[in-house]
């Protein structure tokens, strides 16, 4: 009798492809990042002395409250998922789970998540947890299918893990974190609005309300590109202004943040899928590349 043959007697509403897709409900790409931002938040203040153990606990909470984030949404949109082509191999429209797996599963680690923050941590940042995991289930998922400043809200909750790192390791909410806040949030416009181009066609099957749906030329959208990436800019340059990095990381910046407007400036000039692929790409290299000079430069000086 094979590992799989025990595992179904013993388990029998459980076995490998039912835990593939509660794995594949979490998002493990998207929850990474997610991670990784957090840890930016709490390495970043300058007299913070906080430990391995409460890192530790925060990308526990944090990483349970993402999952759960991510598995209510998918709950949410069972069925826009199953109209477009990305998103129809997904466990809920494929029947891999139930909706009913998929919202228990999404309830239980998100109130373990909180839990977590909560008592390891402080109530400062299991709030901002929850508000993380609401501003995405009860304002960004259903403002999709109704207006275009979905991906503006989006971009508060994407932008929100670097706080609870901040609150993590302080305890307190400071003014000095809104420049990490704005980064991450200034990045994610472009990233979104160039998959929002490359996939409107899936946009639009699946009835969501995208700025490329009313943009058939590109230009209202790549406009929107060149000013949130030269906000991004600001945003990083802001970091090495208020004293948090070092003169190493600012050239780092300027260099990454020009590659990246350079890029953009692509998609500005002629709108096509092609170039639109190339500003996402240069988004996924752009932050974890800045996220792992941030964190060198504060291990090293």
């Amino acid at each position: 009798m094979n590992e799989k043959t025990i595992v179904a007697n013993v388990y029998p509403s459980l076995n490998f492809s039912k835990i593939r897709g509660y794995i594949t409900l979490t998002k493990p790409r998207l929850l990474s990042s997610v991670l990784f931002s957090t840890v930016l938040g709490y390495i970043l203040p300058v007299d913070s002395s906080a430990g391995v153990l409460p890192l530790l606990y925060l990308l526990l909470g944090t990483a349970m409250i993402g999952a759960g984030a991510n598995t209510l949404n998918q709950w949410q949109e069972q069925i826009p998922d199953s109209k477009m082509r990305r998103t129809k191999n997904r466990p809920l429209p494929t029947g891999k789970l139930s909706g009913n797996e998929a919202l228990a599963f999404g309830i239980i680690i998100s109130v373990a998540g909180f839990t977590t923050l909560w008592l390891s941590l402080n109530i400062l940042t299991a709030a901002l947890g929850l508000l993380t995991l609401f501003s995405y289930i009860l304002i960004y998922t259903p403002l999709k299918q109704k207006s275009v400043s979905n991906t503006w809200f989006g971009g508060i909750t994407g932008a929100l893990p670097p706080v609870m790192g901040w609150t993590a390791a302080r305890g307190t909410l400071d003014w000095e974190v809104l420049p990490i806040f704005a980064l991450l949030y200034f990045w994610q416009l472009p990233h979104f609005f160039a998959i929002a181009w490359m996939y409107r066609d899936d946009y639009r099957r699946g009835g969501f309300k995208m700025l490329s749906l009313e943009d058939p030329t590109g230009k209202k959208t790549s406009v929107q590109m060149l000013f949130y990436g030269g906000l991004l800019f600001i945003s990083s340059i802001a970091i090495f202004i208020i004293g948090q990095l070092s003169l190493v990381y600012l050239v780092s910046a300027v260099i990454l943040g020009l590659g990246f407007l350079a890029v953009i400036s692509l998609f500005f000039r002629k709108s096509s899928n092609e170039n639109a692929r190339k500003v996402f790409l240069a988004s996924i290299i752009y932050l974890p590349v800045l996220n792992s000079i941030i964190i060198l430069d504060r291990i090293i000086y």
